[in-house]
């Protein structure tokens, strides 16, 4: 791959920030895996947590926007036990990821055709060379997988089975490091931040994944939860354990109402229901 020379700039990138992390294995309490989302864009549109029931393929939950400049899904998981989240490629200046002729809906692919994150590793290429430029993070029961899609079909993989894994919204891997073409100060603040909460040597629980989504030590444009000239409008929070069923937490703070959280056991019984609509 051909390392291109590029100019940076240190700012404040905006309206396109998202922090996720996770772990897995001895790393998690009773083993299997953890993944955490905090979403953060302006809060000039609603977001619902939908199930959707396609006509080939398995059920799906979903956090999405329902309006605004980026609807669609944001994260979700899979009636297999499969879970993926975003984050905003956001080091790749505006003009250049809006000028993108690369296919959309890569993640409601994934949850729709995939049970596992190994045969998401099978078809990588498949999957992520038509995919526009965005950050992946997806886990099942085994391991954890991240995902840096770059520009002109360029991707990068890593997966974790027994530790943790954090990123924001800048590229992490050595080969797509030429696509930071923008430095946001929050990226790296934020990165800084959770790599240091999960660095601490413990067995991690989803509710300490929910103290961890609360943080502001950054204060309110850089801290894992905003209020400042972005806000975090979600939380999403779920555990794949080795045995059992999924637990999925949620905090959706859509703008202008009262914050909401649920919690759901993704069990035979959960996915039975005729709901399409579980929030709010």
């Amino acid at each position: 791959m051909r390392i291109i020379g590029v100019w940076l700039v240190l700012l404040s990138v905006p309206a396109s920030a998202c922090t996720l992390w996770g772990a897995a294995g001895d790393a998690v309490e009773g083993g299997g895996t953890l993944l955490a989302k905090n979403r953060d864009w302006r809060p000039d549109h609603a977001q619902s947590i939908r199930i959707l029931t396609p006509k080939d393929g398995f059920r799906y939950v979903g956090l999405f926007a329902d309006d605004g400049a980026e609807p669609g899904i944001k994260a979700g998981v899979n009636e297999q036990g499969l879970a993926v989240v975003s984050a905003a490629a956001s080091s790749i200046p505006k003009k250049i990821r809006n000028a993108q002729t690369d296919a959309r809906g890569v993640m409601s692919k994934i949850l729709r055709q995939y049970g596992s994150v190994a045969d998401v590793i099978v078809d990588a290429a498949i999957l992520f060379q038509p995919a526009r430029a965005n950050f992946l993070m997806l886990a099942d029961r085994h391991q954890i997988l991240q995902v840096e899609i770059g520009l002109n079909g360029q991707y990068s993989l890593s997966t974790q089975s027994n530790g943790v894994l954090a990123h924001t919204n800048h590229y992490l891997s050595q080969e797509l490091a030429h696509c930071n073409q923008l430095q946001g100060e929050s990226s790296h603040l934020r990165l800084a931040r959770v790599s240091s909460l999960l660095a601490v040597d413990k067995k991690w629980r989803l509710d300490n994944f929910a103290a961890i989504s609360r943080d502001q030590h950054d204060g309110a444009d850089n801290s894992l939860w905003r209020h400042g000239k972005e806000y975090t409008l979600a939380s999403w929070q779920i555990a794949l354990p080795e045995q059992g069923a999924p637990q999925l937490n949620l905090v959706l703070a859509n703008p202008q109402q009262s914050e909401l959280k649920a919690q759901w056991t993704l069990d035979a019984e959960f996915w039975r229901q005729n709901a399409a609509v579980l929030l709010p």
